[in-house]
């Protein structure tokens, strides 16, 4: 007579759900981790044109950076007070547009100290653009940002974070380094405060490069701590052009550069 087991056949279904949730798990971590570290598809997909994400240091030095896209920068000064009354030099990845519309405050960034970068004409999706238009957007906002504060650009940053070789190596042959970041703020998600200056003080380490946006009011109120809790932990804050080897250095496929 046959007998049915009532048990088995949900526990082997409740089984297969489970390492069908882990491996879907284990596929989005993974999807994440990539975005944030496109350079090791380089070990896998052969030689890339990679930005800089983060330097090799021993001395506890590391950058802020903000982005400042066009029309939205309604914290800048309030982050700059904060951070001159630190004492600290940050880099400004800058919209031409942008430039254009705050040209005042561009100048007294840079007679601050801090350093003004390109970070496209218009904040468009360069990836989209023929080279030519790429090569003419970027190109407008580094004479945008000379015209206001009479230094040239020397690093870019592609908007949102997306580029391709094409992308890299244009931007090199205008004598100009590409970098990214290696530690994400957070603040672009909605993060508050507290958690911004938590991500970035828990995720520090000598040679990183720090995502931070100057149009968010979290990012500003945050600076304090941020500041605070670098400093206390002896890092040394510098702006990128600083904290960058000069000399002859590799890019590794994380992105990390190296002094030759």
């Amino acid at each position: 007579m046959y007998m049915r087991k009532p048990f088995g056949g949900k526990i082997l279904l409740i089984r297969r759900k489970y390492v069908v949730a882990v491996a879907l798990c284990a596929a989005v971590v993974a999807i994440f981790y990539v975005i944030n570290h496109p350079g090791l598809v380089g070990s896998s997909a052969g030689a890339r044109a990679l930005p800089i994400y983060s330097v090799q240091r021993e001395d506890r030095a590391m950058s802020l950076t903000f982005n400042v896209p066009a029309a939205e920068g309604c914290f800048t000064e309030q982050i700059l007070q904060t951070l001159n009354a630190y004492g600290v030099r940050a880099t400004f990845f800058v919209t031409g547009d942008w430039v254009r519309e705050n040209g005042a405050l561009a100048a007294r960034m840079a007679e601050s100290g801090h350093e003004l970068m390109n970070l496209s004409d218009d904040h468009s999706l360069l990836r989209q653009l023929t080279t030519p238009e790429i090569e003419a957007n970027v190109l407008a906002c580094s004479d945008a940002i000379e015209a206001a504060t009479g230094l040239r650009p020397s690093v870019f940053r592609a908007p949102y974070g997306e580029y391709d070789d094409r992308v890299v190596t244009l931007v090199e042959g205008l004598g100009m380094r590409a970098v990214q970041w290696s530690v994400d703020s957070g603040d672009w998600r909605g993060l508050e405060a507290q958690a911004i200056a938590q991500q970035v003080q828990t995720r520090a380490f000598s040679g990183a490069i720090v995502l931070l946006h100057s149009n968010l009011r979290e990012t500003a109120l945050a600076m304090p701590s941020v500041i605070e809790g670098l400093l206390g932990a002896g890092y040394t804050l510098v702006p990128l052009s600083e904290l960058m080897h000069e000399a002859e250095f590799t890019v590794s496929i994380t992105g990390r550069q190296i002094p030759a």
